[in-house]
């Protein structure tokens, strides 16, 4: 009887520490250019978010707002070719002023996290 009761507690723990690491993995912003208050001259001509693992191009977006709220004009965000972790959006051309970066990832789990920060152009 203990050998079972052994056995069962072995393998619920594997089991655990099988999927906790799984339901850990979601894709989480590790760096972006131009960076989180950052105040640059001349104005981006992309958006590059990085993300600690492979993001999926069809659940994950990258906006911009303009310092009243108001969306930039811009297209859809592009999963990078060389690095599957980067995702970018080309944008138009951006006057002086305050811009807010929304974003939405999905890794390999499915799960969308979502994020926002701000940066200047001067």
């Amino acid at each position: 009887m203990k050998t079972l009761h052994a056995l069962v507690v072995a393998t619920t723990l594997a089991a655990g520490a099988l999927f906790s690491s799984q339901a850990l993995a979601h894709a989480s912003l590790t760096a972006s250019e131009p960076a989180a208050g950052a105040t640059v001259a001349p104005a981006p001509k992309e958006i590059a978010l990085s993300f600690n693992e492979k993001v999926e191009a069809a659940f994950s977006s990258i906006t911009l707002a303009d310092a009243g709220g108001k969306p930039v004009a811009v297209g859809k965000a592009k999963v990078d070719g060389a690095n599957p972790a980067v995702l970018r959006l080309s944008l138009p051309a951006l006057a002086p002023g305050a811009y807010t970066v929304g974003w939405a990832a999905a890794g390999r789990d499915g799960h969308r996290r979502k994020g926002e920060f701000t940066f200047t152009v001067k």
